[in-house]
């Protein structure tokens, strides 16, 4: 779907007279003749953490604003400029805005980053130059190639990549502390978000030696390692390309059966006397899982949570205490 609804935002450029040419090499010259979009240019405290781009778009704004981090580079800057041009292009394709509204719910931010991101990458990198890139199947070096060969940004290629994966994965981009600076995934793949440290030993392997392949588990924001894939890593110049997928991998022709299932932690707390099985992230300190109930770990007691929610006896729905007055069991509602 995403595919076909990518081209219908270059049909509408097209149909507003916008050349998707000229898009490329000066996204900030033509973005802002289209509806009156203001570009600035900001210092990294103005966007916040954990952006998967350079930029941050609002909407609510009139005339809309994008706000673009100075110190980026300039492929950089392209790419979120573009991504979160895009943002503004679904709240006025009517083919887009059904498209989400159709989505369950969660889904629909999801599905948007992907959009925008795929859009970006159409528009720096033509299909033909894709194509070639990974006419023998994508690969941590055919990715590396295609950033040297072209002025595309680095996530942008991992778009771009990513589009012709032959199974369900990722292509991410870590920086070189090892965490994913940006992560484009292909098929029915969780999100792994801006600034999740990754731990599996392959990879960790390839952040040390240059380069890696191999089965390994990708980690996302939680700590959670995600089911094992086959992984291909390559790092230059401080940064790493990771190609993760779940089935026939380009670098490799005999495949084994994969785990699929997450990785758990399974323990004990001494606390609540009980076995647990939880999925967060161990403690830092003494390595132990926290116990899901009471948040107890070898190191610290851990305490109950707050009561945050109560159960209304008139709706069977749990609510925030603020929707209580005082000890009722019924909420304001009713």
């Amino acid at each position: 779907m995403i595919d076909t609804l990518v081209r219908v935002t270059l049909d509408y450029l097209t149909g507003i007279g916008v050349d998707v040419h000229d898009l490329a090499a000066d996204p900030v010259a033509v973005i802002q003749t289209v509806d009156g979009i203001v570009i600035d240019w900001v210092d990294p405290a103005s966007l916040g953490n954990g952006c998967a781009v350079a930029a941050l778009y609002s909407g609510t704004e009139a005339p809309p604003r994008i706000s673009v981090l100075r110190d980026a580079s300039q492929g950089r800057r392209n790419f979120s400029l573009l991504h979160e041009f895009g943002h503004h292009l679904c709240a006025r394709i009517d083919d887009i805005a059904a498209a989400l509204w159709e989505l369950p719910d969660g889904d629909e931010g999801p599905f948007e980053e992907d959009l925008v991101n795929q859009f970006a990458a159409a528009i720096l990198l033509p299909a033909d130059v894709v194509s070639k890139a990974f006419a023998d199947g994508v690969t941590a070096a055919a990715v590396l190639r295609l950033w040297q060969a072209t002025t595309a940004s680095r996530e942008a290629c991992c778009v771009a990549a990513a589009s012709c994966l032959p199974a369900p994965g990722y292509v991410m981009l870590l920086e070189p502390g090892g965490s994913s600076q940006f992560a484009a995934r292909h098929g029915d793949m969780l999100p792994i978000a801006r600034d999740s440290r990754q731990t599996g030993t392959r990879l960790r392997s390839a952040l040390r030696t240059g380069s890696a392949r191999g089965l390994d588990r990708p980690t996302y924001a939680s700590g959670v390692s995600g089911q094992e894939m086959y992984l291909d890593a390559q790092k230059t110049g401080g940064y790493t390309f990771a190609v993760w997928v779940t089935d026939s991998p380009a670098w490799q022709t005999l495949t084994a059966p994969l785990d699929s299932g997450p990785v758990s932690h399974d323990g004990h707390c001494s606390a609540c006397g009980k076995d647990f099985q939880t999925w967060k992230k161990p403690c830092a300190t003494c390595g132990e899982p926290y116990c899901p109930d009471c948040n107890a770990c070898e190191c610290s007691p851990g305490g109950r949570p707050p009561v945050a929610e109560r159960l209304c006896t008139s709706c069977f729905l749990k609510l925030p205490l603020k929707e209580f007055d005082g000890e009722s069991t019924i909420c304001m509602q009713h």
